[in-house]
């Protein structure tokens, strides 16, 4: 049976988390595996589903201070390698996907993002909220957790929770950012 809702932490304090999404990434995969590497108390309900989460900046702190915080240059986000490396420190074998050299090889990662969708396994994706109705030349690690009736349903990405699987290829593809960051996955 498909994920049908998937809890995702969320960079929410505007002052503090102004480009941490990868490492509230970080804290929904984590914890959807059941990894509690910082010892976190789940002190918040979830009125979808019943159940405790991590406060949100609690837990984005702690990836943070846990050494993975942001690593693009001017701390301008966080690439799919540390992402990877974060959750291997979690124990969590994790791998990242892009296409390739003018986005040769683009299809093999939307294969690859369907599969692990069909299987139950989310997957932190690279989206340029600018195509999914959001500002231009955003982009933000939602997490994949679903496709379904022709849409991919996006955790963490309030904007456009469901695009169209066109919609979604379209922001995936990311074509404003160099190589290494198109049509970006970060799987486990």
């Amino acid at each position: 049976m498909a994920i049908g809702y998937l809890h995702c932490y969320v960079n929410s304090r505007p002052d503090l988390d102004w480009n941490t999404c990868g490492q509230a990434a970080v804290a929904t995969i984590a914890d959807y595996w059941g990894k509690n590497p910082y010892n976190l108390a789940r002190a918040e309900r979830d009125g979808r589903n019943g159940l405790w989460y991590w406060d949100d900046g609690e837990a984005i702190d702690a990836v943070k201070d846990g050494g993975f915080g942001p690593d693009v240059v001017f701390g301008w986000g966080t690439t799919g390698g540390r992402i990877r490396d974060a959750l291997r420190a979690y124990r969590l074998w994790a791998e990242v996907g892009h296409s390739g050299a003018f986005f040769w090889g683009w299809e093999d990662q939307w294969r690859k993002l369907r599969s692990y969708l069909a299987n139950n396994r989310p997957v932190p994706v690279l989206v340029d909220m600018g195509r999914l109705g959001g500002s231009a030349f955003v982009h933000h690690w939602a997490i994949a957790y679903r496709i379904a009736d022709g849409r991919v349903y996006l955790g963490n990405c309030s904007r456009n929770p469901a695009p169209t699987e066109s919609q979604f290829l379209s922001a995936w593809q990311s074509p404003a950012l160099p190589y290494g960051f198109n049509h970006c996955g970060v799987y486990f």
